[in-house]
């Protein structure tokens, strides 16, 4: 086997077709990377005069002048073939031990399972036994099933089929999914296609969830995205005059109810048996009441900080052969109350599956289906889940040593510390 050194061109020709394409093994990927510093290369690895396989390395100097390889998410390799594997690997080491590469981690988006949104399997890999063994055997170090977001890319997303008529799609949504739509429609809840490129009304919130990215790496995704018309900006905004009006008819109806629950308790003609269950009713009224009044109150001030609109979050998707990613959405925590991911995740379905694309990955998901709490995480779970989604489970992370007391240094340096 070979390695040739290719053009983007040439890497994104064959890495477009392979059965592991993600936007992630793409020249775009590799240029938005280096708004972060980082190297790229792009080899391919041929073997009787044809090509069989290509990767996109990202590379950084760590220690000294010792670097690392990154192939996110995975060689575009056929991993079923131990030979591929074996020569790959070899063909690696030798030609990037010279270059003072200490490892090599790789991510490949090989599927262990896909399972429902409780967490049962509905589908097992047969071959994924057998590749695991594979890699190891080839000096891979499996870095584990992890369930949350250890590693550099989620182990566990959440996908929706988008090839179901679209009252079908709906009709898969939980019940409790679906009021939360309808109550933030109601409040005023709008989601907004960005037209401009505005990365700088993006950062304010992208950077609310991940401080560690620049806004240069988000003017960098844009730049070479959107030159094939594959990345949309969405921004979250509430239309403060209809929240306004909601609250207002939801506290005059809570009145009504208030002051006719207050005649039947002064209703000498109603059973002393029945009074007390209007009292408790007038109770549960009152704290609902006063509740709305806080709400009305909120709204009130709201509508004459915010003529029209408030942006209260924002969200952006890469498009790459027939599906569309949700790479993040974020929102001030003070507006978490309108749900929006809710109406975020319906309106990206509907758009979507009108363009004509098979399936959304709505990202990342916990792995820890079983347990009921899950802290900061259970919003995110229940968000994805509750449209059906179907999670996939990916092999996880392997690293290959090529210089191990470096990798030790590199470990010693990262310990610890969230990726």
């Amino acid at each position: 086997m070979k390695i040739v050194a290719l053009t983007k061109e040439e890497f994104d020709a064959f890495a477009y077709k392979h059965k592991y394409s993600t936007y992630y093994q793409t020249s775009s990927y590799a240029e938005t990377s280096r708004y972060e510093g980082l190297n790229t290369f792009y080899i391919g690895f041929v073997e009787n005069g044809s090509l069989i396989g290509v990767t996109l390395f990202l590379h950084k100097t760590f220690y000294m002048y010792y670097k690392y390889a990154y192939a996110p998410r995975g060689f575009l390799i056929d991993y079923t073939d131990p030979k591929i594997v074996r020569n790959v690997t070899k063909g690696l080491i030798n030609l990037l031990k010279k270059q003072h590469f200490a490892f090599i981690k790789i991510d490949p988006p090989i599927i262990c399972s896909e399972r429902d949104k409780k967490g049962n399997i509905i589908y097992f890999s047969n071959t994924i036994n057998f590749i695991l063994d594979t890699l190891k055997s080839n000096g891979y170090i499996h870095q584990g099933f992890n369930k949350y977001f250890e590693t550099y890319k989620p182990r566990l997303t959440a996908f929706v089929n988008l090839q179901e008529d679209i009252k079908v799609l709906y009709g898969n949504i939980e019940r409790e999914a679906k009021d939360k739509i309808d109550e933030s429609v109601l409040s005023g809840v709008e989601i907004q296609l960005d037209q401009t490129g505005n990365i700088n009304e993006l950062y304010k919130f992208t950077s609310l969830k991940n401080k560690k990215r620049k806004r240069r790496y988000y003017q960098g995704l844009y730049n070479n995205f959107s030159r094939n018309n594959a990345i949309d900006i969405f921004f979250i905004k509430v239309n403060t005059n209809k929240y306004l009006q909601n609250m207002n008819n939801k506290y005059n109806k809570e009145l009504a109810v208030n002051e006719e629950l207050s005649s039947s308790i002064q209703d000498t003609n109603i059973p002393a048996s029945n009074k007390q269950f209007i009292i408790n009713q007038k109770m549960e009224s009152d704290t609902k009441l006063n509740y709305l009044k806080n709400e009305l109150v909120y709204a009130t001030n709201l509508a004459q900080k915010y003529i029209d609109y408030v942006t209260i979050g924002a969200a952006f998707t890469i498009k790459h052969n027939n599906g569309v990613e949700l790479i993040i959405d974020s929102c001030y925590d003070e507006y978490l109350k309108f749900n929006p991911r809710y109406v975020l995740i319906w309106e990206l379905i509907k758009k979507y599956k009108s363009e004509g694309f098979k399936y959304i990955n709505l990202n990342g998901v916990v792995g820890d289906f079983n347990k009921k709490d899950l802290g900061k995480y259970s919003t995110l779970n229940h968000a994805k889940l509750s449209f059906n989604a179907t999670v996939m489970e990916y092999i996880g992370e392997f690293d290959l040593i090529i210089n191990e007391h470096i990798y030790e240094k590199y470990k010693e340096k990262t310990s610890g510390k969230a990726r």
